[in-house]
């Protein structure tokens, strides 16, 4: 069983800043599994209020340089690492994060690459596993030309991608044709275009194209925040016929021989679970 937990709907400058919706990524969790994909801002804070100890942390996964997708990444590497004092875990980052291009500058440091037990730079292609997840680097075409896509072979599931900011392209099938389910980053609703970003029309096309079980929309800026995620995946279910969910929020989905979706967890009392370290 793997289980899926949206530590952040939100994507944009301004569902960034404004925290409109949380921007703290992906957290993929199996037996054998603790990964951490695209740790935007708050995705260190929000693992605590969901008690999910970023010290257990054993893979980060950053898919690009834009800091809604990597801001959090040096900080869980120190949590990763034992607060800098072993070396230990994955970082799997795209070029760009790693040593930055034409467009976008670094956003791991030279220091926090150094603490991590393996670092594999992510580039279309590339095949690697965490744990018991088999993980092949799938293309994107975003502003940042580095960023890539991930598609997860799990043993009892079958596969499931994430596609992050990116626009629809010719031979996505390619990459991700034969999910069961597919997780894209739908920044703007339909008749909303954006150089370089996917609106729920892309998504259309997209789905289309791979014929998910399921699709699952997430990283939604104001515009999409506005008119409504939830009616945006309605208009994408109606025109491709796949089930298709605006994540939440804290949602948790379960992939074992069906997809489930639950309900957020309560979340811990932050103040308590801080005053509870420091008496350790």
């Amino acid at each position: 069983m793997t289980e899926l937990i949206f530590l952040g709907t939100g994507g944009g400058r301004f569902a960034m800043i404004t925290q409109k919706r949380r921007t703290g990524g992906l957290r993929v969790l199996s037996e054998e599994l603790n990964m951490h994909i695209d740790p935007g801002p708050g995705a260190l804070v929000y693992s605590l209020e969901m008690g999910l100890d970023p010290q257990k942390i054993g893979a980060i996964l950053v898919s690009h340089s834009h800091p809604d997708h990597a801001n959090d990444a040096e900080v869980l590497i120190e949590a990763m690492s034992r607060g800098t004092t072993k070396k230990r875990g994955m970082l799997v980052a795209a070029h760009s994060v790693l040593s930055g291009n034409d467009i976008c500058e670094q956003s791991v440091s030279n220091y926090h690459q150094r603490l991590p037990e393996k670092i594999i730079e992510a580039r279309v292609g590339t095949d690697f596993a965490v744990g018991d997840i088999n993980i092949k680097v799938c293309r994107a075409v975003h502003a940042d030309p580095d960023t890539v896509g991930f598609r997860f072979e799990t043993k009892d599931f079958g596969d499931f991608a994430y596609m992050p900011d990116s626009k629809y392209f010719e031979g996505v099938h390619d990459f991700f044709g034969g999910v069961r389910l597919i997780i894209l980053s739908v920044l703007r609703p339909s008749g909303e275009p954006w150089k370089g970003h996917m609106t729920s029309d892309d998504a259309v096309k997209i789905i289309r194209d791979i014929h998910p079980e399921m699709a699952v929309v997430t990283h939604f800026e104001m515009q999409m925040i506005f008119k409504g995620p939830d009616r945006e995946a309605e208009l994408i279910e109606r025109r491709t016929g796949i089930s298709t969910r605006a994540a939440t929020d804290g949602m948790r989905m379960t992939l074992d021989k069906e997809i489930h979706i639950g309900k957020p967890k309560k979340q811990a009392n932050l103040s308590s679970f801080m005053s509870s370290l420091s008496s350790e």
